[in-house]
């Protein structure tokens, strides 16, 4: 009789326990929402503009823009590349992109010749 009552105690102490632990975790999540970003257009000068990530800072016009991310390269109609600035006010975009051209090129040309190297 004792293993009767002990079956019938197992499923009932597991009922309980799912009970109390779906009540306990029908609290709320207290979540924080994220601080207001502060627009572009705030910022006047190169140096406060170009260290946000979402803000390009153009010379020709002296004005810090929304970078346009639809884009890979901000359009002429925005800033022209020579005078565009993001990241640093140091580098343009013009030799942004001749750098990472020639980088680009070494690196496929150093896997071409290590693959004729060890292939040959």
């Amino acid at each position: 009789m004792s293993s009767l009552t002990t079956r019938r105690q197992s499923p009932v102490f597991c009922a309980v326990a799912l009970l109390f632990v779906s009540l306990a975790s029908q609290g709320q999540c207290q979540t924080t929402s994220p601080p207001p970003t502060t627009p572009c257009s705030t910022y006047k000068s190169c140096d406060s503009c170009t260290p946000h990530a979402k803000c390009l800072w153009c010379f020709s016009s002296n004005n810090c823009t929304e970078y346009p991310v639809s884009w890979l390269l901000p359009p002429a109609s925005l800033c022209p590349l020579s005078q565009a600035r993001w990241g640093v006010c140091w580098l343009n975009f013009e030799a942004l992109i001749i750098v990472l051209a020639v980088l680009g090129g070494t690196v496929l040309l150093a896997i071409m010749i290590c693959c004729c190297c060890c292939c040959c």
